[in-house]
């Protein structure tokens, strides 16, 4: 028998980002690197049934460093939705009554596969009519590698903060003399990592001030940096809002002791409250928590308890993301060996569906599978990745991505910090691997990272973008939707509660 579709969990990441939390463009990873899957028929008994969602890849910790889109592609199908607070997209079932050879591989001729890309990034750099897009920086270094943790990070005691400032600064350099960056303006800035916060304040004025000789950065730049609340200085607090920075991110994760020892993390509750208080002293009024769910060991009244503590500190931005195993890590190995028990789907359904619950009665808007926000506060940096907004990631195995040539390119970079910083000192690029995008995997890309938000995709983008009706392109958007698993909202294309709870089936049918 097939195997029971799971829930996205994951968060969004850019550059060398993770899509998990709130990590911004670090590592974003496309879906798309995967071969697709056949399409069949499935008989109604084994359809995608209501699934607990699956954990972290874009909480705030981005859909940037966790970039998922944006960042570090996930080497298997799946990672692109949520999970479920993050899932496996392409994990389970396809639902879908489209043969593969029912689907047109070459449609019209397309027009301006960059419009979106355009029309998203100026709308979110208010007032900004240039073509805009998103940077991320990775900073890989961290005190210590959480267990759970597959980022392109690096415990150290010390790191070589200036060297490494210095080759970020020639990178920049190298790509703002070519295009699609030479005459764009940011919107979005996002220093992930690794704890980029381990940087001292001085560090990141630099940068900022280099990046913005480099570029224009529009007036109302959505600037974020990540930390991890054991880490934080006060005095550093103060110096990074001083530098520009006008946007936190904490890697909460829990606020049970016990829970946070499970994790590995270095923190305390009481260092995260601290945290969260000496960032509004210094001026901070943007700030996001990360929540993890689904810890081996968790019950629901731990979880209840951590919501509430959540909601206590009234934070402007709420990532909250399920647990996820991911290969290389000592979860993974510690889960194969039986050393650590996964929750059970029913309880990570239970804890899914009470934080959507407690955050909206609290005024939270859920606006992407593990992502809330007050109003108008959504992460624009991660929703710039879900849009297909451009993005240049610098830093050691940041990602990139262009919408033009063509259906536009991926790129990435040198993963090993020394390495990174020998070939940016030898020649300005970092650059180990590219990917040109097909038609194809842009229009799949298109769909299922659009649909990771609640508001779905609008069909007349998408015939704008590809030169053609989305129905034609993609077919399996009418079993999907007579299934219950799409449904039309004020004229988009989004997932209904039904297809929340089984998103990774949903985003494999377009693969």
């Amino acid at each position: 028998m097939s195997r029971r579709p799971r829930l996205l969990r994951g968060r969004v990441q850019p550059g060398a980002h993770r899509v998990r939390g709130e990590a911004g463009a670090r590592r974003v990873r496309v879906v798309t690197a995967c071969a697709r899957r056949p399409r069949v028929a499935l008989p109604r008994d084994r359809r995608p049934r209501r699934q607990p969602p699956h954990r972290r890849d874009a909480g705030d910790a981005h859909a940037a460093r966790r970039q998922r889109h944006p960042a570090e592609r996930r080497r298997r199908c799946g990672r692109v939705g949520a999970r479920l607070a993050g899932g496996v997209a392409g994990d389970g079932d396809v639902v879908s009554d489209i043969p593969a050879t029912a689907r047109p591989r070459s449609v019209a001729t397309k027009t301006t596969p960059v419009a979106d890309a355009v029309a998203t990034a100026t709308s979110l750099a208010a007032g900004v009519a240039a073509p805009a897009a998103s940077l991320y920086v990775h900073i890989p270094y961290c005190h210590a590698k959480c267990p759970y943790c597959d980022f392109n990070s690096y415990a150290a005691t010390e790191w070589p903060e200036d060297r490494y400032a210095d080759a970020l600064l020639a990178e920049l350099g190298t790509h703002r003399s070519t295009e699609p960056w030479r005459d764009t303006m940011l919107a979005t800035i996002f220093f992930g990592g690794g704890t980029p916060s381990l940087f001292r304040p001085a560090t990141i004025a630099r940068l900022l001030d280099g990046i913005a000789a480099r570029w224009r950065v529009a007036a109302d730049a959505e600037i974020t940096l990540e930390a991890n609340p054991g880490t934080v200085e006060r005095g550093h607090l103060a110096g990074f809002r001083t530098a520009g920075v006008n946007r936190r991110s904490f890697g909460v994760q829990s606020f049970q002791p016990h829970l946070l020892r499970t994790l590995g993390r270095i923190h305390s509750a009481d260092d995260a409250r601290a945290a969260l208080a000496a960032a509004r002293a210094a001026g901070f009024d943007n700030v996001n928590l990360d929540l993890i769910f689904a810890v081996p060991g968790q019950t629901r009244a731990a979880w209840a308890a951590d919501v509430a503590e959540l909601l206590a500190c009234a934070p402007e931005h709420v990532s909250a993301y399920n647990l996820t195993y991911e290969a290389g890590t000592p979860f993974h190995s510690w889960r194969a060996r039986g050393e650590l028990v996964p929750l059970g789907e029913d309880d990570e359904l239970w804890m899914y569906q009470h934080v959507r619950a407690a955050l909206a009665a609290a005024g939270y808007e859920q606006y992407e599978i593990s992502n809330f926000a007050r109003p108008g506060r959504a992460a624009r940096h991660n929703c710039g990745y879900w849009r297909g907004v451009p993005y240049l990631g610098v830093g050691a195995g940041a990602h990139s991505y262009a919408a033009t040539p063509g259906w536009g390119e991926r790129w990435s970079n040198e993963r090993i910090p020394e390495r990174y910083i020998a070939r940016v000192g030898s020649g300005g690029d970092a650059t180990v691997s590219r990917e040109t995008l097909t038609f194809d995997t842009a229009a799949a890309e298109f769909m299922f990272l659009g649909l990771r938000e609640l508001r779905g995709v609008d069909p007349l983008v998408f015939a704008g973008r590809f030169g053609a009706p989305l129905a034609t392109v993609h077919p399996e958007v009418e079993p999907l939707r007579r299934d219950g698993l799409l449904v039309d909202r004020e004229s988009r294309l989004a997932l209904s509660e039904r297809g929340l709870m089984v998103a990774d089936s949903v985003f494999a049918a377009f693969l």
